[in-house]
């Protein structure tokens, strides 16, 4: 189940932070969680993890899209309830 919600938190944060208002680095950070997200089920193999992707976007979107920076702590909170 909570792998579910992590998928569906990312489609939100999709959602709520549209391309066309991404930077270069934050259409980055989006593809490099989406590989994450995606391959969930295996280990992280590659650098950055999901933990350090997600926590380097919340950085650099929260003054300018707190609402989608609230969406990926909740990814991250639900990665920490299943041991990621």
């Amino acid at each position: 189940m909570p792998k579910q919600e992590i998928k569906s938190l990312f489609q939100r944060l999709r959602e709520h932070l549209p391309e066309g208002e991404a930077s270069a680095q934050q259409k980055a950070l989006l593809d490099q969680i989406q590989y994450h997200v995606h391959n969930i089920d295996q280990p992280d193999p590659e650098d950055p993890t999901f933990r350090e992707s997600l926590e380097s976007l919340i950085a650099d979107i929260e003054s300018d899209h707190p609402k989608s920076a609230a969406i990926a702590r909740n990814i991250l909170e639900t990665l920490a309830a299943i041991g990621i």
